[in-house]
């Protein structure tokens, strides 16, 4: 039954006056007397309004004026005059909102939502939809935008502020198709990054060419390591600091519960009251990434969950990684300033001692293995091997194994 209809029923043996659920539906409860104001709660009620959201029905409310540009600007795209694309998306859409996704806080769908962009994909039709809603604890509605394609809603966010908008959607597809939003500025993307002797990295740029709506549409597989930078002009070759653009199943939103690649550590650890003042993995992240070690960090599995640390024979701080299957290292002084990078080998999971990393200025090799006792003096998980050591027993369960070093 349509919500228009389960009112008028509602309210068919109560004293209202001719075209209360008219004016309802419209939003201008909100114009109503105290007295009115209840009644709709009531009807409201009486209609099925459910855990306390208000799902979507066409309205003129105000609250949306101002909001978004994208709700009031015509449909854009090679498939805008197609009724039947934008109606199937729509529906897709609305029928999203009957099960909201944890986290995001939308208390009210009732504003009309509206097709931004509805353009073809390899992967068939999809459409950028926007839509007012109120969120808790915020005062006025904010714009949902989203986008539907593959017969689902891909992703869609809230937008709280002003240049808080992801703006990318990855469809996850075999074709790898990306819908990304310029959102004002120009759109970058590099692939394939290319290691050099040095072991610097460099990247070649390219610009992306979106359509007057500001939305561009691209081929691009994830083991090429796409990465988008919207800018005013590109990054330089060797630039690792720009902030990429970052779907959502890059931030690793809804996939709280899968865990990471590579190794999958998580009780490999630093003791981080030894360790220097300024040092945090984030820290050794963008340290290296500042001089063109480390590639940009834009997947959520893209680094591991563990590091591997140790003082040094001449005093400094050595911290190890992974990151893209490979391994990192950094070290510090004690006063905690970067001093040297390392780039090492890959991180092999389910092999003996697969962390053996090598240190620059004969400061010795890493070692490190979740749940084993290794070296000599059976240090637990992570030992520092001295230079010259050309190998190592790892004991697991009792059971030793000897590996060699690089």
């Amino acid at each position: 039954m349509e919500l228009k209809q389960a009112m008028e029923t509602a309210t068919a043996g109560l004293d209202v006056r001719p075209g209360f659920v008219g004016d309802v539906m419209a939003g201008g409860r909100r114009r109503q007397t105290r007295k009115l104001v209840t009644l709709t709660a009531v009807v409201a009620l009486v209609a099925g309004a459910t855990a306390g959201v208000v799902l979507t029905r066409p309205s003129s409310d105000d609250r949306a004026s101002g909001i978004d540009a994208r709700l009031t600007a015509p449909t854009a795209g090679d498939l805008s005059s197609s009724k039947d694309d934008v109606d199937r998306a729509l529906n897709v859409w609305h029928n999203a909102q009957k099960s909201p996704t944890v986290g995001e806080g939308i208390t009210d769908f009732s504003m009309a939502s509206h097709v931004y962009w509805i353009g073809t994909t390899e992967d068939g039709p999809a459409a950028v939809v926007v839509q007012p809603v109120q969120v808790s604890g915020v005062p006025e509605p904010k714009p949902l935008v989203g986008l539907v394609a593959m017969g689902k809603v891909v992703d869609r966010e809230v937008v709280l502020e002003p240049g808080e908008e992801r703006g990318r959607y990855d469809l996850g597809s075999p074709s790898g198709t990306q819908v990304v939003l310029s959102l004002g500025k120009r759109l970058f993307l590099s692939q394939d990054p290319v290691r050099g002797q040095d072991d610097r990295l460099s990247r070649e740029w390219r610009e992306v060419a979106a359509d007057a709506a500001g939305v561009a549409v691209v081929s691009a597989l994830p083991q090429s390591k796409p990465v988008f930078v919207r800018a005013d002009s590109p990054p330089r070759p060797d630039d690792f600091t720009a902030q990429p653009v970052r779907s959502k199943a890059e931030t690793g939103q809804g996939r709280a519960f899968l865990p990471r690649s590579g190794l999958g550590w998580s009780t490999v650890n630093c003791k981080t009251e030894s360790a220097p003042p300024t040092h945090s993995p984030a820290q050794v992240q963008e340290d290296l990434q500042r001089r063109a070690l480390l590639d940009f960090l834009v997947g959520f599995d893209a680094a591991g969950s563990w590091e591997a640390c140790a003082w040094t024979p001449d005093g400094r701080f050595a911290i190890a990684f992974e990151a893209f299957g490979q391994l990192y290292g950094a070290l510090y002084t004690a006063q905690g300033t970067f001093s040297a990078g390392v780039v090492g080998g890959p991180a092999v999971k389910d092999t003996a001692a697969p962390v053996r990393l090598a240190l620059p200025d004969g400061q010795g090799t890493i070692v490190a293995d979740a749940g084993t006792l290794i070296g000599p003096e059976q240090r637990e998980n992570v030992w520092l091997a001295p230079a010259g050591t050309t190998e190592v027993t790892v004991v697991r369960n009792g059971t030793p194994t000897v590996v060699p070093l690089p």
